[in-house]
């Protein structure tokens, strides 16, 4: 079994993997693609890390955006963890 800081470095790189393919296809100058870089860059962040961003977010944006980020970057974390499942099988 790997250890967690291991596994959150392969989830990381799984995770910069799928966003350096959606950009050969975004709009990179949208608000939208600047939405989603924020949340890969917190998805990357460890367990702890990404509590205290979300909260963060929470106090400056409000409970709403923070739910949203939290949501879209568990999303990427799971599709990370099915990509490195896939990849060492």
């Amino acid at each position: 079994m790997l250890l967690p800081d291991c596994l959150d470095q392969r989830i990381a790189e799984a995770i910069k993997y799928q966003i350096d393919n959606e950009r050969e296809q975004a709009d990179t100058t949208s608000a939208l693609w600047r939405e989603r870089c924020e949340v890969a860059r917190v998805a990357m962040f460890s367990d702890a890390e990404r509590a205290v961003f979300i909260s963060h977010v929470g106090e400056r944006r409000g409970s709403a955006a923070a739910h949203e980020m939290r949501s879209q970057a568990e999303t990427l974390r799971t599709n990370a963890i099915f990509f490195l499942a896939r990849k060492l099988s």
